[in-house]
């Protein structure tokens, strides 16, 4: 009996071992440079979308590049939850909930993030991607340089 618990403990140990690194294996996949696709605010197409240059995600952090500014967010990813939920911090300690959908298409690797703009930081987050209706709903659609 000895010989069957203890196999079971290892089975789970590295079960909780895989499922602690998905969060980080999740990031990997997303480092790159990224072109805005759409940016949608409250359902509908921003005019503001061309004013950031390029995303670039590495290192646990998102660079947004504009033609004047850099601007800098750390993220945590976690990819277990429907849909998958991501968290940036400004430099400033302003957290913002939001949720995030990765998918491979004909045209590369596409990255859909949605979040309530400003951040509230009580955990309200989208609870999907279409943001009808809700005008402090921003959605970008990003795609893999």
């Amino acid at each position: 009996m000895r010989p069957l618990v203890a196999v079971v403990v290892l089975a789970l140990a590295g079960f909780a071992t895989r499922a602690a690194d998905e969060p980080k294996d999740a990031a990997k996949k997303l480092e790159g440079t990224y072109e805005v696709v759409d940016v949608l605010v409250g359902g509908k197409p921003d005019a503001k979308k061309d004013e950031v240059k390029v995303f670039e995600i590495k290192d646990g952090e998102i660079i947004i590049k504009m033609e004047n500014r850099n601007e800098v967010a750390k993220f945590t990813l976690d990819p277990s939850k429907k849909p998958a939920h991501i968290d940036l911090t400004a430099k400033n300690d302003m957290k913002v909930e939001g949720i995030y959908e990765v998918k491979e298409t004909d045209k590369g690797l596409e990255l859909t993030i949605a979040f309530t703009r400003g951040g509230n930081g009580k955990g309200e987050r989208p609870k999907d991607f279409k943001g009808q209706g809700e005008d402090d709903t921003v959605i970008k659609l990003l795609r893999k340089k």
